[in-house]
């Protein structure tokens, strides 16, 4: 009982130190207008209703548009509206933006045309019996499931606004007498829910892993806490090679690739497992791997897992959960910045794994530019650092105008060519890498400087400003010891500069939760299509509470994207283990299609189809991407490969691996030219600036929307 109190109060002094810095940080995206209703906010109110005051909540934002709360959600991604997510994960909307939004009759409209329409809705408007509705939906090629006010409205007879057609649908059940009781049954109805959900929601936390085995007795954790560049994983891949057996866990295919010759090369057998490719060597008893990948029941003596803040990641921190708690290895060595070792602390407590701290401190000092650098005045041996694929592709065009050798580093590229991207840089073949924030994660460059090139990112959901954890996890990249000299943070323009200063001052907030995921149990425990059982386990956040303020659960969002391509009978012929294991494969929106056409021939029998070829050679910017396009398909088609559930209808992996090897060479080769990748909008053809976000230019998009 003692153990349990003290693990809740370093757990509720976590969340309210890291609550403060996290709720400041979106201060600044609400304006200064106060929500209708809410009391003007005083300086010393605290931050978090500051926030609350001057934004609506997504209810409160629908209820003022006149949608439904997930019609808002669609048009809010749709229409760039501007919105953010709170600490607490709830979307919110500033006042100063949405009120104007909402009080405009136009904008409600695009709003509204987002509306799910019900086809009894459809019936009771238009008065039509459901063959005769089915016949002109035909007739107009409109489909019979996601149907949406915009694909109807104005169409027969209906009326030109949502708010219309709502009026007229009440008016419909005021004369059937329908209204009261419709509004009795749905009180009634979410009670029976909200009961339901409680009783799930116990049998879920009963199933909750213990993770309080037997086995922890003779376990012991060793916290290598340290900024980058501070010789955590030399000492923690000593202890390794001294066990003699084991797994070093990373983040990323390029980093455990890099751990895997690091170790060949020093004599130690290594085995390579990715989600795409296993590669053995003969004698071999450690394994380096990317976290996923990881095998608790065989865990060998000593097992490292690298990066740990990613503990946090919302997509994929459940796999360093998974790796921490289950791991029987006697030796573990768990290798994070400063901000990851109260959050790691606590779970050791959790599973009363015994903890040993070890600090480290940098090995190579590090120091803020006095002035911000041009692009022309860029020295060498410097890391330039932009935030998206297209902004370091155009960085990298008018650097080698300007006669500078570049090399690039960035997400969709294909590990192999970064990897070779990045030794090019480290051999001096180049003086510039122009990387986005991958660099950040555990690569050896020897780079003098990191340069800052913008301090904003879009993070998938907004244009944002830098975290100052972020700050330090890239910066702390310059002066590699034994690489490197010294070490300078700097920027390209003086805003950007005093900005980042400001962020590499400020102490990173802590790390608040480590991530979960569902596993084939729970979902069985859940009613419902395998969109709904995940969807649901999400919503019910079925932690056990000793463990609420630092678990929670993982983003389902792409695997529930996923999960709604299949149909339950889909769904019954895989098995849900088959199924689960389908969703989980490595997609991204523009892959959908190519994921959904392989698990179409899974469920016929059939082999699944090739990914389209790559073009060959590489001559502009479309073909680079058509490139990266082709070896994300190809990433998918090895990943299912890889499974035992898929393995049979993927005969033609090794075929797949050449090309997919012979694509990235292409790549690799088109990066070392001139290439030209300059965008160009879509619809006019005008050329379009690198920080644009848009694959459109503003004047087109202006006239599509209006």
């Amino acid at each position: 009982m003692e153990s349990t109190i003290e693990i809740e109060n370093v757990s509720q002094a976590l969340t309210a130190e890291n609550d403060v810095q996290a709720w400041q940080s979106v201060l600044e995206l609400c304006g200064d207008l106060t929500r209708e209703g809410a009391s003007a906010p005083k300086q010393d109110d605290p931050v978090e209703k500051r926030v609350c005051s001057r934004s609506y909540t997504l209810k409160q934002a629908a209820k003022l548009a006149g949608v439904n709360a997930d019609t808002l959600r669609v048009a809010a991604a749709e229409l760039a509206l501007d919105s953010f997510l709170d600490p607490r994960g709830k979307l919110r909307f500033p006042v100063y933006t949405f009120r104007p939004t909402a009080a405009d009759p136009d904008l409600r409209e695009m709003i509204a045309g987002y509306e799910r329409l019900r086809l009894t809705d459809l019936r009771s408007a238009l008065k039509l019996d459901q063959r005769r509705l089915d016949r002109q939906m035909r007739d107009a090629g409109l489909p019979r499931k996601g149907l949406i006010w915009r694909d109807v409205r104005g169409l027969w007879d209906l009326p030109e606004t949502f708010a219309e057609f709502s009026q007229l649908l009440e008016d419909e059940d005021e004369k059937a007498g329908r209204g009261k009781r419709k509004r009795r049954g749905g009180k009634a109805r979410r009670r029976r829910k909200q009961e339901a959900e409680k009783r799930l929601r116990n049998r879920l936390i009963d199933a909750f892993p213990k993770w309080r085995d037997a086995y922890r007795e003779g376990q012991q954790l060793y916290l290598h806490i340290g900024e980058p560049n501070s010789g955590k994983t030399h000492d923690a891949l000593q202890a390794l090679k001294d066990a003699g057996s084991g797994w070093y866990l990373a983040p990323l295919r390029l980093l455990a690739y890099e751990i895997f010759d690091r170790l060949n090369d020093e004599g130690v057998a290594c085995n390579l497992l990715t989600g795409e490719e296993y590669i053995p060597v003969e004698g071999a008893r450690i394994t380096a791997a990317t976290i996923e990948m990881f095998n608790a029941a065989d865990s060998g003596a000593c097992v490292i897992i690298d990066e740990a803040q990613m503990l946090a990641d919302a997509d994929r921190g459940w796999a360093w959960t998974r790796a921490l708690m289950e791991s029987a290895a006697p030796e573990m060595h768990i290798i994070g910045p400063p901000t990851a070792r109260q959050l790691i602390e606590v779970l050791a407590e959790a599973a009363e794994i015994p903890c040993e701290l070890v600090e480290h401190q940098r090995l190579a000092p590090i120091a803020l530019a006095e002035q911000h650098f041009t692009l022309e005045s860029l020295p060498p041996s410097t890391i330039l650092v932009a935030f998206s694929r297209r902004a370091v592709l155009d960085l990298k065009m008018k650097l080698e105008r300007l006669g500078r050798a570049v090399s690039v580093v960035y997400g969709s590229l294909p590990p192999e060519v970064r990897r070779r991207q990045a030794d090019r840089f480290a051999a001096g073949e180049t003086e510039i890498c122009v990387a986005t924030d991958a660099v950040g994660m555990g690569l050896n460059l020897p780079a003098d400087v990191v340069c800052f090139y913008e301090a904003e990112k879009f993070d998938g959901k907004d244009d944002r400003q830098l975290y100052p954890s972020e700050v330090h996890q890239i910066g702390g990249r310059a002066g590699r010891y034994g690489m490197s000299t010294t070490g300078l943070i700097a920027a390209t323009n003086r805003h950007d500069l005093n900005l980042i200063r400001d962020l590499y001052a400020q102490t990173p907030a802590t790390l608040t939760f480590a991530r979960v995921a569902p596993t084939v149990d729970d979902l069985n425990l859940i009613p419902g299509s395998l969109a709904d059982q995940l969807t649901q386990w999400a919503e019910l956040k079925s932690i056990p509470a000793e463990l609420r303020a630092v678990i929670t659960t993982a983003d389902m969002d792409e695997r529930i994207e996923l999960a709604k391509m299949l149909s339950d009978n889909d769904i019954k012929k895989l098995g849900l283990a088959s199924a689960l294991q389908l969703v989980n494969a490595p997609t991204r929106k523009g892959t959908r299609a190519y994921w959904l056409d392989c698990a179409h021939m899974i469920l016929e029998g059939y082999q699944i189809p090739l990914p389209d070829d790559a073009p060959v050679p590489i001559r502009d910017g479309g073909d680079l991407e058509a490139a990266e396009f082709s070896i994300a398909c190809a990433d998918i088609y090895l990943w299912l490969s890889r499974r035992r559930e898929f393995a049979q209808f993927c005969q033609a992996h090794l075929q797949v691996r050449e090309e997919r090897r012979e694509w990235s060479l292409s790549i690799d080769e088109a990066l070392l030219r001139n290439l030209n990748t300059a965008r160009r909008c879509r619809a006019c053809g005008a050329p379009l600036p690198s920080r644009h976000r848009y694959r459109i230019c503003d004047k087109c998009f202006r006239s599509r929307r209006f």
